[in-house]
């Protein structure tokens, strides 16, 4: 596992930031804390960001990892982050930096697995996020998701596909994000 983990790439320092919200709670006297894991970039004491899929503002007043107090965290790393802001988050969420996502509610993908024809409907997760989705196959393994909610997703993202209904209550495959803007489809 040590090699396999030397091999890894560093994460990207200047990504654009995406932490998924995997716990929400107040503590007294501080206000709204969140925690989850960091993967690429860099988050800042006083820095913006915005929760999603609402887009509300939020400042960062203060960063711990690893129960230490910090003025900045590169990712990978696990965080909680106090912010400041009219906010209500939840698990699921995300906070973003400000014009560097897109949210999306419609993603053409390349399915993982057997090759067998998924469900018409899926459970999607990402991060700590979960919603429903339309699948249309739209030849071979590619196929277009009709997300419920909408989510900050780039090219390349990886999901986990689960088809609740599964009768080996199992069901479950991957995917991988190729087009976050497709073009519009006609009835067949």
């Amino acid at each position: 596992l040590d090699r396999l983990a030397g091999r890894l790439p560093s994460p990207d320092r200047d990504a654009p930031v995406r932490l998924w919200v995997d716990r929400a709670f107040s503590i007294k006297g501080s206000g709204t804390v969140v925690t989850g894991t960091l993967a690429a970039g860099t988050i800042r004491e006083r820095q913006q960001l915005l929760l999603t899929p609402a887009l509300a503002a939020v400042r960062v007043r203060g960063i711990e990892s690893l129960k230490q107090r910090a003025g900045a965290v590169t990712g990978v790393a696990r965080v909680a982050v106090n912010l400041r802001g009219a906010v209500a988050p939840a698990r699921g969420m995300a906070l973003v930096e400000p014009g560097r996502w897109v949210l999306s509610t419609v993603a053409d993908v390349r399915l993982g697995g057997s090759g067998e024809r998924p469900a018409r409907q899926l459970t999607v997760h990402i991060g700590a996020a979960r919603t429903v989705a339309q699948v249309r196959v739209l030849g071979g393994q590619i196929a277009r998701l009709t997300l419920r909610d909408a989510l900050p997703l780039r090219v390349g993202d990886r999901l986990l596909l689960r088809d609740p209904g599964a009768a080996d209550g199992l069901g479950v495959t991957g995917a991988t994000v190729l087009d976050l803007a497709p073009p519009g489809l006609g009835r067949r």
